[in-house]
């Protein structure tokens, strides 16, 4: 009996770190991320410091949901969203587009314009997956990215319009 239960606990356990990422709409960092992270240290030389690299995604400047509102209102920017169309499909900030992160790392942007600011979102506590989609949209050859600071709930807790299904 205790067996059975320590195994129902580890399933429960499972089942809701799994179910927290497709609920969120976070993503981890992929196999290559992992591996650069796992990289041994260079050995210390006093004569030659340097700082550690900093990560790309913090350097992406984040904006608030009453910047953008204003900013979408007067047509200078676009938001997508970066969480995943089933996600999207289930509610979303009105007027974005679907704009799922995997989409972005295949080279997807039909439609993104280059002449306004792109906003992406994501329900991420630290806007790590709206952050990660600006990096990509930057090397791509967008010049104005940020990340909703506070993604989807700073949004609603502003006044700004949701669709739900």
């Amino acid at each position: 009996m205790k067996i059975i239960t320590t195994v129902f606990r580890l399933i429960l356990i499972t089942a809701i770190a799994t179910g927290s990422a497709l609920l969120f709409g976070c993503t981890r960092p992929s196999s290559a991320d992992n591996q650069a992270s796992i990289k041994p240290a260079p050995a210390a030389d006093s004569s030659n410091r340097t700082p550690p690299a900093q990560n790309p995604e913090e350097k992406i400047p984040r904006i608030s949901a009453e910047d953008a509102k204003k900013l979408v209102s007067e047509n200078k920017a676009v938001i997508i969203d970066v969480r995943g169309t089933d996600l999207y499909k289930l509610n979303h900030i009105k007027g974005s587009l679907d704009f799922p992160l995997n989409k972005l790392e295949t080279g997807e942007f039909t439609g993104l314009p280059k002449d306004k600011k792109i906003i992406a979102y994501c329900t991420c506590g630290h806007e790590q997956t709206s952050s990660r989609a600006a990096v990509i949209l930057t090397k791509a050859g967008f010049t104005d990215t940020a990340a909703l600071l506070g993604g989807l709930h700073a949004w609603e807790t502003a006044g700004g319009a949701v669709e739900k299904q």
